[in-house]
């Protein structure tokens, strides 16, 4: 049997051999990077530019008013409500309580149409547009309503509810700032205005309005009147205070170069820079007003794109 024994000079660590080796490994990784770069501006992911718009929606808080008038209770007795608590739609005639004294029972009847409600704040006599108006001080408190139910005690005379005339017109008093198209609006004392943020604008006339700097107090004619809205005298008014429209494209397709701000475009083979107006509209969403149009073909991530020639299939 024959031993082999490996030389000192080949246990040696061979640090020219290792390097070498080190090398060829970040050859072939910048390579393949240089490979898989130039294929990316090649084959850029493509998005086309779809219609869109912008609306503008300006909030107010205020005030809503009615007129309305208390329902006194006919007799001493135990209260009920044959149509509900309301806010019921209640005609002519209707009996909207009954009250209960001993073995008689006596109907209370609505005077009016309009919205019958079993519910109290306290300031049904007091909440009036001359009250409200004058000034910039402001807006006062309501108290909150006071429900009430059936089997309730009530004497003779006491309020067992109110009722709000219909038709009439339900009206707003609110402060806002002067945003947008709104200053052209007011000046036509016309308002477009929406129930909530996906509802079609309606029309409200402006009755009065007076200005402070750039803020404005309004005194509008609702273009509505639902039956809940008397449960609460406060209201958030939503405003369209303009529309943007252009075409839309991911906020990754837009990008700063040096002071500009633009997309990388396809045309035919190419890519090329154009430079865009427009804005941030949410949802990681742009929309460019000038430069681009719908259904032009732009990069979708710009910040991987360049400008040359592409291979799009």
């Amino acid at each position: 049997m024959v031993r082999r024994f490996e030389s000192e000079e080949t246990r040696r660590f061979r640090p020219m051999y290792w390097l070498m080796v080190i090398l060829v490994i970040v050859l072939w990784v910048w390579a393949f990077k240089l490979y898989f770069d130039r294929y990316e501006y090649l084959h850029p992911e493509i998005t086309w530019a779809v219609p869109g718009i912008d609306v503008e929606l300006v909030k107010i808080r205020g005030v809503l008013l009615w007129k309305e008038a208390l329902i006194p209770a006919s007799a001493e007795g135990i209260v009920t409500y044959p149509q509900g608590t309301g806010p019921v739609r209640v005609a002519r005639g209707s009996v909207v309580a009954k009250i209960t004294s001993g073995k008689r029972v006596f109907e209370v009847k609505a005077y009016q149409q309009g919205y019958f409600v079993a519910a109290l704040d306290g300031m049904e006599q007091s909440w009036r547009y001359s009250e409200l108006w004058p000034g910039f001080q402001p807006l006062p408190e309501n108290s909150p309503l006071s429900h009430l139910k059936d089997g309730l005690l009530v004497g003779k005379g006491v309020p067992v509810g109110k009722l709000i005339e219909q038709p009439q017109e339900l009206r707003f008093i609110g402060y806002s700032r002067i945003l947008g198209n709104m200053a052209e609006q007011i000046k036509n004392k016309k308002l477009r205005v929406k129930m909530d943020g996906v509802d079609t604008a309606s029309t409200a006339d402006i009755r009065v309005s007076t200005s402070s700097g750039n803020k404005v107090k309004l005194y509008i004619t609702m273009p509505w009147f639902q039956p809940e809205l008397v449960l609460s005298r406060k209201y958030v008014l939503i405003v369209e205070a303009g529309r943007t429209e252009g075409a839309l494209v991911p906020q990754s397709s837009v990008i700063t170069e040096g002071e500009r701000l633009g997309v990388y475009m396809v045309r035919g083979s190419r890519v090329v820079f154009v430079p865009v107006k427009g804005k941030n509209i949410g949802n990681n969403m742009f929309i460019i007003t000038e430069g681009v149009s719908v259904g032009d073909a732009v990069v979708e991530y710009a910040s991987t794109a360049r400008e040359g020639r592409i291979q799009l299939w």
